[in-house]
């Protein structure tokens, strides 16, 4: 090699040197700064909402007993935006747990975004043929000790509205209420007594048993009830009486079925016209009802045609637990969802809050 030829290749390996020290050092300078853009990136991403009341049991105290309930809160809620609040009261003789598994509307509150509260009926050691020691609701005229010792469920359930509010990210033009069986008579209730929170009520397999109250605001009601209920009679109430002596000499409740109910919210809420101006019919259910009613409020039965005691597609208790048990409908049809395209519908007007 001529000394030309030397130098210039020393020259060249000068060069080559120079620009990997300076990619090195601009490399130290760049990577912190796609670090930090990656955290900025993922700081963007939504969080899941987490609550110490989700799936986990709570308690207050209301007139001097201890109320608890369990909640299923959806982590894809944002505490910014609010969600609906559904209450889904359990049956006479069930229980806040037994109801989650049985109604199965977690699936539907993790679709729709909305929060759900299971309350626990409580009993008294009252007279095991009025159905004493197992958890009831006091509805009005039904059931069992709630009823027969005048428990303030009412006034427990609308403290748990409140505090609901207050502690979850819930919007409060969008509280509903469900139940099954004496649960369903609860709802109506509730939705009778404290209308200014309640914007809708779908239930299954039970009537209103109480009296129309002088500040009701008319309110949306969705009654389900199947043709064949062996304990709530879609033709009447009468087999209820067993659980409230009081009932067993109160017209009202003796003669209120499906059809009555649905005539009695008809008129509490103002619905025009002296027969239903809803006539849906169909295979497995009809939906009758009233459209034009105060407030912009509905009134819906749908009756299920083949429909028992229970219309939600999970049993009720265990086939060897009989009478303990009741059969769902086995997949036939969707009765949360039936229930929550009712409910999701309406919202308490803004004067009613």
């Amino acid at each position: 090699m001529s000394t030309v030829q030397l130098v210039q290749a020393m020259e060249n390996q000068k060069w080559f040197c120079i620009a990997v020290l300076l990619l090195l050092t601009f490399s130290g300078c760049i990577n912190p700064q796609n670090q930090e853009s990656d955290l900025d990136v993922e700081n963007e991403l939504p969080t899941e909402f987490t609550h110490p009341w989700n799936e986990s049991e709570q308690c207050l105290e209301h007139k001097g007993d201890q109320r608890c309930w369990v909640s299923y809160i959806p982590s894809t809620i944002s505490e910014e935006d609010g969600a609906p609040l559904l209450l889904d009261i359990h049956g006479y003789g069930s229980t806040m747990h037994i109801q989650k598994n049985h109604t199965g509307l977690t699936e539907l509150a993790d679709n729709v975004g909305a929060i759900i509260l299971y309350p626990q009926g409580i009993h008294r050691d009252g007279d095991p043929q009025m159905g004493g020691g197992a958890p009831s609701w006091n509805q009005g005229t039904c059931c069992a000790d709630a009823a027969v010792f005048d428990i303030d469920d009412s006034g427990f359930l609308s403290a748990l509205i409140d505090l609901a509010i207050a502690e979850l990210p819930v919007d409060e033009t969008r509280v509903y209420a469900s139940g099954w069986s004496n649960g369903c008579g609860m709802a109506q209730r509730l939705a009778m007594d404290w209308s200014h929170q309640i914007a809708a009520v779908a239930c299954t397999s039970f009537y209103l048993l109480y009296d129309q109250q002088p500040d009701y605001i008319a309110t949306p009601i969705l009654e389900m009830h199947g043709i064949f209920d062996e304990h709530a009679l879609y033709a009447t109430s009468g087999r209820s009486t067993i659980y409230n002596p009081e009932m067993q000499e109160d017209t009202d409740s003796l003669t209120t079925g499906a059809v009555q109910n649905l005539m009695r919210w008809a008129e509490y809420n103002g619905c025009e016209g002296s027969i239903p101006d809803i006539n849906i019919p169909g295979a497995l259910m009809t939906t009758t009802g009233y459209s034009d009613c105060d407030g912009g409020a509905e009134v819906h039965l749908i009756t299920v045609h083949q429909g028992n005691h229970n219309l939600y597609v999970n049993d009720w208790g265990e086939p060897t637990a009989w009478p303990y048990y009741v059969p769902g409908n086995q997949g036939l049809y969707d009765t949360g969802q039936i229930m929550w395209d009712f409910l999701s519908r309406f919202t308490n007007q803004p004067s009613a809050l």
